[in-house]
């Protein structure tokens, strides 16, 4: 029986973890900040990738036309067995264009990442970021010497469909930021003993006098462009990675 676009793409997917040196599913899944129902349900192809297809041929380093097409440039080596017990369905049909012996690629990297809590604060998706330590995250790639780093959830819709409340982002403090890149702001507190307002936003631009921020969906009544001025900004973090957890 002929396999469902699904499958295929399933196929790739797994052909392209193992290529990248991951053993099981479970391990990809929680390297890579998915839900490891959701990443199983990709490589069995009972469920169709959308959002994270671009995460997933980024971090295995093949094309996505490859991953979703089976066209372009696939994993430098794979290995057709199929050797997971964790899921959920075998995948039984070969893939063109697999390279034998396999070429490992190693995500060594045991690091995590304080992700940070946060309070409902305001409109516009205003947060506080209250310090407290909720959990610690996987280390994406390209922040495992960055000692600052941190995560945070996104608070609010203000952002979609660029991000969902809920969803996990990283942060690299060290980076500067051009317009066009998303960022975590921080505001100066007005009076000693408040806490700082904190927005995530799309940067557009900042001068001697103000900062300019861009949001996607805000509420009725709110506008699509934030100006703060460049007085009452305390920090400006750009936002490298991000995840649905």
């Amino acid at each position: 029986m002929r396999m469902t676009d699904d499958q295929e793409i399933g196929a790739r997917l797994k052909l392209a973890r193992q290529a990248a040196g991951f053993r099981s599913a479970k391990a990809a899944a929680e390297s890579l900040g998915v839900a490891y129902p959701t990443y199983a349900q990709h490589e069995n192809g009972t469920r169709g990738i959308v959002r994270e297809a671009e995460l997933y041929a980024r971090r295995y380093k093949v094309s996505l036309d490859w991953l979703m097409r089976g066209r372009g440039a696939g994993p430098a080596g794979s290995s057709a067995n199929d050797n997971d017990e964790d899921v959920d369905a075998p995948i039984t049909s070969a893939v063109p264009n697999a390279s034998f012996p396999p070429v490992y690629q190693q995500f060594p990297s045991t690091r995590r990442i304080p992700l940070f809590g946060q309070t409902e604060a305001g409109p516009n998706g205003k947060f506080i970021m209250n310090g407290a330590l909720v959990a610690d995250v996987f280390c994406p790639p390209g922040l495992e010497n960055v000692p600052d780093a941190y995560a945070v959830r996104v608070y609010g819709t203000s952002m979609e469909p660029r991000y969902k409340a809920g969803e996990t982002v990283w942060l690299n403090p060290q980076l500067p930021v051009r317009a066009g890149d998303d960022v975590v702001v921080q505001l100066k507190p007005s009076f000693d003993g408040d806490e700082m307002a904190s927005y995530i936003k799309e940067f557009r631009s900042r001068s001697s006098k103000v900062l300019r921020l861009w949001q996607h969906n805000p509420e009725e009544g709110e506008p699509k462009e934030l100006v703060f001025d460049n007085d009452d900004v305390f920090s400006v973090h750009k936002v490298v990675h991000h995840a649905t957890l």
